[in-house]
């Protein structure tokens, strides 16, 4: 799997499709820090999958030592372990009880092997050490073909449990007004003929489209209506060793 592609940046909007998905993780992974509480002295971190490490910067602030794992170097050559968590770990990693908090963030959807990664998990955790975990129920597939699955909550509960780590928290991130936002600004309305029927008849589909973005990223609905689905946009879980 390649690590290029992966989000950068966890502080700002990337594009229309990240506008209500980012501001969610970007709240969950600051919630899920203060959850587990303050690093004692020396404590480190290991963020897997980390990709350009936007996370690097709020986890040494947290006060963790921060190290990181992907599948492949980055372009500023600052991946830590090289390796895949679906495999068997290796060198330095294989000693294992090594790190007080794991951060795997939108990673477990491009990981084909769980029952060797959660089993790696609680290898690479201390004892009463967290996980912090989100993962995309609901968005586009990316990063293909290294886009696997869209898991649940209770599928993640089961592989956590099953491999000795407690669940603390769970929540299903995004509201109805979230998730048809996201699928709004994942989609694009274009002819499909040249000509100027085709023209007609696509004009105002494009404006009401482009009027109900602009709508639904104003945010004035969330704010009055409850809007509650079946459908959410992903999970944020915290584990315990």
């Amino acid at each position: 799997m390649k690590s290029e592609g992966r989000r950068e940046d966890y502080a700002s909007i990337l594009g229309e499709q990240e506008f209500f998905v980012t501001p969610l993780l970007r709240a969950s992974i600051a919630e899920g820090l203060q959850m587990v509480g303050k690093p004692v002295a020396g404590a480190r971190v290991l963020d897997i999958g980390a990709g350009g490490c936007p996370l690097r910067e709020m986890l040494v602030g947290a006060g963790y030592e921060y190290r990181s794992l992907d599948v492949g170097q980055n372009a500023a050559g600052i991946i830590d372990f090289v390796a895949r968590i679906d495999e068997p770990l290796q060198g330095e990693l294989a000693g294992g009880n090594r790190f007080d908090l794991l951060v795997l963030t939108e990673v477990l959807e491009h990981v084909p092997g769980w029952e060797q990664t959660f089993r790696n998990l609680g290898l690479l955790l201390k004892t009463g050490g967290h996980c912090i975990v989100t993962s995309p129920f609901l968005y586009m597939l990316h990063e293909e073909p290294y886009d696997f699955w869209r898991p649940t909550n209770h599928i993640l509960c089961y592989f956590a449990e099953k491999n000795g780590l407690e669940v603390v928290f769970s929540r299903r991130n995004g509201d109805g007004w979230d998730v048809l936002g996201t699928m709004l600004c994942s989609t694009s309305v274009c002819r499909r003929k040249k000509s100027f029927i085709a023209y007609l008849a696509t004009l105002p589909v494009w404006f009401i489209h482009k009027l109900l973005k602009i709508y639904f990223k104003s945010r004035v609905l969330q704010g009055v209506v409850d809007f509650q689905m079946r459908y959410y946009l992903g999970n944020f879980f915290i584990l315990r060793k």
